[in-house]
């Protein structure tokens, strides 16, 4: 579970205090540590000087001419010492010595006589520790002293000290020569009163842990309570007065510390703030000037999607009063919040305004998610300007750019474009395509007799009989100089023939300064030709016409 603190006092004093408690603690844990460790080395070293006088002492005794029993009771005296718990001598093999008439016997045997006497009630040899245990091992291969520690059921501790009895020159007289070792000294003893020295250091250390604690937090609560926490709850005290719009609160500047800086500084932000502040209503109001003398309409929503701007040139271009767009919404402002829903989307993928008829006008509208720099939403707008005249104008433009100026028609960019649309139609949905070429008969003959203003004036009355037939099916443009060209698009070569001999009567009915205009006509069509682009059924559309002024002029001729 975590420690919360809700004041920056208690948040210090927990984090300097648990620093230094922390300390403290490892410093007293530490030398408890210490004092245990050298405990359990001086009790190994009185256990290592009583298990070699031991050694000593049963060797003098073997050498003197001591026998088994004897011993035996030497080492039945030392269990009468305070807290040894076993003392046994071992054979190299684990076995208790000196208990039966094995090494007698075997001594005896050696020497051929019957020097040494054996135990009357001996017993059978008692495995006291395993032959391959590790430790006994260890003794029995380096000759070194080994101590061994054990826990009783009842949590006593014990420690084994195994001696080795090392085989010497003069030994070699009763045992077998190149034997190490020629026993082993197993003595116990308890470690109850070492461990109870141990158990009063750690609750001594327990004591001065607490008493550290308590003494330590005391003091740093009442060095940081006068130093430091006074005056951070002036400062917090303040900084809450400058939140609620209280810019004029100050905090004294006595100190030279950083508290003291923090203060001056404070205070140094505040009269900074008031500059911003009377700053930020001049840009307000520059804005809100701009805003409202803007001739785009702007709509903006905050996070709520609540509308919180309109600008007069928004209730102009709608047709709706600020309070009636604040009360619609901003879904509403349309009357279609579908469509605005949309309009939304869309401005996630790509930017771009939305041309949309409304009242009559063509207004432009760019609508779009307002997000901070989390990706949070914090509110929408839209920016509404009119572009109707602009729309007009580019139409205008439009016309004029595929439009023959003297005839009216479209001109040979525009009959480009509609030719290939329309032969790659056909090509994909197999739709008819016919193509009709005509051309003025002795046109020359206007210019060099009548001159260039009779020609034009020939000209824009062909282009007069031509734009009459325009429609879906029928696009007349102009393709050069005399020449006319007309896609029909859905009509077979048949029906475009018989709308070319209709168009061919009715050019010859014209009369122009007292002459007569005629025209002469190609016509191809597919299917019923094997052409591989339009430019290709233009030019069996214009054999044809050649063949029409071959045979004559004032005709149609089908390719």
């Amino acid at each position: 579970m975590s420690v919360q603190f809700r004041r920056i006092g208690h948040r210090l004093i927990f984090a300097v205090g648990s620093v230094v408690v922390l300390g403290v603690v490892g410093i007293v844990i530490n030398n408890a540590i210490r004092q245990e460790k050298v405990l359990t080395l001086e009790t190994e070293a009185a256990l290592a000087k009583t298990s070699q006088s031991v050694e000593e002492g049963l060797a003098a005794l073997m050498l003197v001419g001591g026998h088994a029993k004897d011993a035996a009771d030497f080492a039945a005296r030392l269990k009468t010492i305070p807290n040894v718990v076993d003392y046994r001598i071992l054979r190299p093999n684990g076995t208790e010595a000196f208990i039966d008439n094995l090494t007698v016997d075997k001594v005896n045997a050696k020497l051929a006589e019957t020097e040494f006497m054996g135990r009357p009630k001996a017993v059978e040899p008692e495995q006291v520790i395993a032959e391959t245990d590790p430790d006994l091992m260890r003794v029995r291969t380096t000759g070194e002293r080994v101590f061994v520690y054990q826990t009783l059921p009842g949590g006593e501790r014990l420690v084994t000290a195994l001696g080795p009895s090392k085989s010497e020159a003069v030994c070699e007289k009763c045992h077998e020569p190149g034997q190490k070792v020629l026993g082993v000294l197993k003595l116990t003893m308890s470690l109850k009163d070492i461990d109870q020295d141990v158990k009063k250091t750690w609750q001594l250390s327990i004591a001065l842990i607490l008493a550290a604690l308590f003494a330590i937090v005391y003091l740093i609560y009442w060095a940081a309570r006068r130093t430091v926490v006074s005056h951070i709850v002036d400062f917090s005290k303040a900084m809450e007065a400058a939140a609620e719009g209280n810019l004029t609160v100050r905090l004294p500047t006595k100190s030279r510390d950083e508290l003291g800086h923090m203060a001056q500084s404070f205070n140094h932000m505040n009269e900074e703030l008031i500059e911003i502040y009377a700053g930020l209503k001049d840009e307000r109001h520059k804005l809100n000037t701009i805003i409202q003398g803007a001739d785009s309409g702007i709509v903006v929503t905050d996070a709520r999607q609540q509308v919180v701007l309109v600008n007069e040139a928004a209730e102009r271009l709608l047709g709706k009063s600020a309070a009636q767009v604040i009360q619609g919404g901003f879904l509403m402002l349309f009357d279609d919040p579908q469509w605005m829903q949309a309009r939304l989307m869309a401005a996630n993928e790509e930017s771009g305004a939305t041309l949309r008829e409304w009242h009559g006008k063509v207004l432009s509208i760019q609508a779009s998610t307002i997000r901070d720099e989390h990706a949070k939403v914090i509110g929408s707008a839209a920016l509404i300007r009119d572009v109707t005249e602009e729309k007009r104008l580019e139409t205008r433009l439009k016309e004029q750019s595929i439009t023959d100026a003297l005839t009216g028609l479209h001109n040979r960019r525009h009959f480009d474009e509609v030719l290939d649309a329309e032969f790659k139609r056909w090509k994909r949905y197999a739709q008819p395509l016919s193509v009709m070429m005509l051309d003025i008969d002795h046109f020359k003959k206007f210019n060099d007799t009548h001159g260039h203003d009779c020609g034009d004036r020939v000209l824009i009355a062909l282009g007069g009989v031509l734009k009459a037939a325009a429609s879906a099916a029928v696009i007349p443009c102009r393709y050069g100089g005399e020449e006319m060209v007309i896609v029909m698009p859905g009509l077979t070569q048949d029906k475009a023939a018989v709308l070319a001999d209709s168009l061919r009567l009715q050019i010859a009915a014209l009369v122009l300064d007292g002459l007569q205009v005629t025209v002469s006509i190609g016509v191809a069509g597919s299917p019923g030709h094997a052409v591989t682009s339009g430019e290709a059924l233009v030019k069996l559309a214009d054999d044809a016409l050649y063949a029409a002024k071959e045979n004559g002029r004032n005709q149609v001729r089908v390719a």
